[in-house]
């Protein structure tokens, strides 16, 4: 069995997590081989980049993405791919995190507004993308994990609700929800504002096992 883990920086992992992460553990348990694709501050745009690199045939594909996505920056910004990554997108980041604090300095960004790094519309076009490319392989539609910064979570609620609606649409998708029990535990399954700590992945693996084992027995 073939795992190809697709997401963010709590795909990945960090400090001690890194490719120690709930890919490697759900991986671990069900005795297969796991590609852990995950990818800090990766968008849903980035994801579908690395899924057309390296999807061969993968039983299983995780699919965990939506933090960056969600985020709301200066509405004028331009976006700068994270993947794939070359000399120039490396500047051209620069470039747009300098223009931002100069349109925060100036007061443009009150004046013309923020809006979504990805708008709701393109981050369910990319998943359903990757789903639809998929049918062979079963999909774990997976929650965007809250934030310990209360102000954020409200727009990743929103997109949470994306996913359930991708969800119904597919035999081969396995939704898994835990938003609401990381919400209630933000300050002991994390190791920072964003990143799972050890107890937070083991928690992660057991609702993809569940979910797993629930899905084979239907």
């Amino acid at each position: 069995m073939k795992i190809l883990a697709l997401g963010d920086c709590n795909t990945l992992g960090v400090q001690a997590c890194k490719y120690n992460a709930f890919p490697e553990h759900f991986a671990q348990a069900l005795n297969a081989e796991v590609k852990n694709l995950g990818h800090t501050m990766a968008t849903s745009r980035e994801i579908v980049n690395l899924y057309q690199d390296f999807y061969a045939d993968h039983d299983i594909i995780t699919l965990s993405v939506g933090l960056t996505d969600s985020w709301r920056g200066f509405k004028y910004a331009p976006y700068v791919l994270y993947y794939p990554n070359n000399v120039l997108r490396k500047w051209g980041r620069k470039l747009v995190k300098k223009y931002k604090k100069w349109a925060r300095q100036l007061g443009l960004t009150q004046l013309l507004g923020l809006d979504h790094v990805t708008s709701p519309a393109l981050y369910e076009k990319n998943l359903r993308y990757i789903i639809e490319n998929s049918k062979n392989s079963v999909i774990f539609l997976m929650d965007t994990l809250p934030k310990q910064q209360e102000d954020r979570n409200v727009d990743i609620v929103h997109y949470n609700a994306i996913l359930d609606q991708i969800a119904a649409d597919y035999s081969h998708v396995i939704r898994v929800k835990y938003y609401d029990y990381f919400h209630a535990r933000r300050n002991s399954l994390y190791l920072d504002k964003t990143h799972l700590n050890p107890e937070g992945y083991a928690e992660v693996t057991q609702r993809l096992l569940a979910a797993y084992q629930a899905y084979k027995t239907a």
